[in-house]
């Protein structure tokens, strides 16, 4: 059975990504075990190796050691992210900073969410993940008053949500391709 990551990068008490994470959750093809993370549950420190994760080099820490594993055991992935002043969060950068390896080729969708459908962020969050050697294979914007209320209810355009659709099944055939 594929292995889908959802990473939640939001972390704040209000936050949007979980009407987000729900919409996204509702599109995943049958047959894929979904992994909600929560990086507002994951709470990684700031990095705190003595060596680059590009080393190949054993993680030093428990909390490195159980984030790699967890990203280690996905097929594909989804990140979610707010657009916080033009950028992603913090928590978010951190959360990738602390590994290397098991972001290479990984089949990866970005939907992101903010004023200006995420149009800041998506292209930053594809460049940094790419540079890893992830398999962006698109993204998905979603603007506050076209997509979604400040509060989180969601009324996004069916052609986004058919998007969505194409776009997790394309993740998870190039996941199944991955493994066989």
């Amino acid at each position: 059975m594929t292995k889908l990551g959802i990473i939640l990068a939001s972390a704040r008490p209000n936050r949007v990504g979980e009407h987000v994470s729900r919409w996204v959750r509702d599109a995943v093809p049958t047959g894929v075990d979904v992994d909600l993370i929560d990086l507002r549950e994951v709470a990684l420190p700031a990095f705190d190796g003595t060596t680059s994760p590009k080393q190949g080099l054993p993680k030093e820490t428990d909390h490195a050691r159980a984030w790699g594993e967890r990203i280690g055991a996905l097929d594909a992935l989804v990140i979610l992210t707010p657009q916080y002043n033009g950028s992603y969060p913090g928590n978010l950068k951190t959360a990738i900073d602390f590994l290397y390896e098991e972001w290479s080729e990984l089949p990866t969708l970005l939907v992101g969410y903010g004023w200006g459908s995420a149009g800041e962020v998506l292209p930053q969050l594809e460049t940094l993940m790419t540079r890893l050697g992830a398999d962006v294979i698109g993204s998905i914007g979603l603007g506050f008053r076209e997509d979604l209320s400040v509060e989180g209810e969601l009324f996004v355009a069916e052609e986004k949500t058919a998007a969505l659709g194409e776009h997790l099944s394309t993740i998870t055939q190039r996941a199944l391709s991955n493994v066989g």
